[in-house]
């Protein structure tokens, strides 16, 4: 996958995050707020990194939001950490495509060590 394309989703993943967190009661309780305006913002932001992102990744991106709550997921060890299932070895070698866990679905990343 290219470090763009990764970028772009991370940053996705970043902000469905944080609009996730902005409708937990918890987080109203202790006074986080967003107006209207900013959460308007927000949203604008969120379609423009989609369209960003080369079609069909952008697909099987929502897709994969409506399915889980983080779409993407982190390798570290052979470990997917969407699902905590280790990895077919031919996985584990970094490819430049974007690559799916074989066990939950979701966009796979490598963390830089």
């Amino acid at each position: 996958m290219s470090d763009v394309i990764e970028m772009h989703l991370k940053l996705l993943f970043d902000l469905d995050t944080l609009l996730a967190d902005l409708e937990e009661p918890v987080y109203k309780k202790i006074g986080f707020k967003i107006g209207d305006t900013e959460r308007m913002a927000l949203l604008g932001r969120r379609s423009d990194l989609l369209k960003k992102l080369p079609r069909e990744i952008a697909e099987v991106y929502e897709m994969l939001k409506k399915r889980y709550q983080q779409a993407i997921a982190p390798v570290e060890n052979g470990f997917c950490f969407g699902c905590f299932q280790q990895l077919p070895t031919q996985l584990l070698t970094r490819s430049k495509e974007v690559t799916t866990c074989p066990n939950c679905g979701r966009i796979l990343y490598w963390r830089e060590k």
